[in-house]
């Protein structure tokens, strides 16, 4: 056996560790889905955060929500506080329960994600 061969092996094994462990540290228990009325009832105790197009946002948000870009949120510096709950919308909740299972990975505790998102609001 070629020694790059052995190489490529170690480095393939490595990798395909570092993406398992990297899997594994999102807490699925801490994101929760909940309906229109618990949401409204509850937003204000944490930071209401709109993931939608900056164009959706200013076209028509719930009231006080803040407009974050996704890489806003899951990059090196977000702007968001780990020791409070957030609150969190999109246009359809598909975007942001994937942006919530991935700050879970980032040390977030509480994160509630409206229930059929911005259009469950409009109806």
């Amino acid at each position: 056996m070629e020694w790059y061969t052995i190489v490529i092996a170690v480095a393939l094994g490595l990798l395909l560790g570092w993406m398992m462990t990297q899997r594994n540290k999102r807490k699925p228990e801490a994101v929760h889905i909940i309906s229109k009325e618990d949401f409204f009832n509850n937003m204000r105790k944490g930071q209401l955060i709109d993931v939608r197009k900056a164009k959706e946002f200013e076209a028509d948000r719930i009231k006080g929500a803040r407009h974050f870009a996704a890489t806003q949120l899951i990059g090196k510096y977000p702007k968001i506080r780990k020791d409070k709950s957030v609150y969190m919308y999109c246009q359809n909740e598909r975007k942001s329960k994937k942006l919530a299972n991935k700050m879970s990975g980032k040390g977030y505790t509480a994160i509630y994600v409206l229930e059929g998102g911005f259009k469950a609001v409009q109806k």
